[in-house]
């Protein structure tokens, strides 16, 4: 278990130094390995997050390349589905989507609004979620 954690902690380590780098197909290839990780069942994102990848990963959505930004999605969406919202909303993932929503691509303009469903709650589950005041 400690073993595992540990190749998890340098596989994450090593793809985001990666993607930190200025060689596209290399940083493509690090995105693609880190999005195809999180289809695991058991793939958790909490050493993404300790090390930083939120930032490099919302910095790699204003990428020309198509994949590149459609795979940052892929690792936003994956983030937020498994309930860590809160450090995506920290860094500005939110507002940097907002920006992405009239893109020409409908395959981004897509993966944005499912982001987005999953960061912004709707009205009526603030309303109901919020506990009643005791008086």
């Amino acid at each position: 278990m400690v073993e595992n954690l540990r190749i998890e902690q340098d596989l994450i380590e090593d793809l985001l130094v990666r993607l930190s780098k200025q060689g596209k197909k290399g940083r493509e290839a690090a995105l693609e390995a880190l999005a195809v990780s999180t289809e695991d069942d058991d793939w958790r994102p909490d050493e993404l997050i300790k090390q930083g990848g939120i930032k490099i990963i919302m910095n790699l959505l204003k990428e020309k390349n198509l994949h590149i930004v459609l795979s940052a999605l892929e690792i936003i969406i994956a983030v937020a589905a498994s309930g860590e919202a809160e450090p995506l909303i920290d860094e500005g993932v939110i507002a940097c989507l907002d920006t992405m929503q009239d893109n020409k691509n409908p395959a981004i303009q897509e993966k944005v609004r499912e982001a987005l469903a999953l960061l912004q709650p709707e009205v009526e589950d603030v309303v109901t979620a919020k506990p009643q005041d005791d008086y």
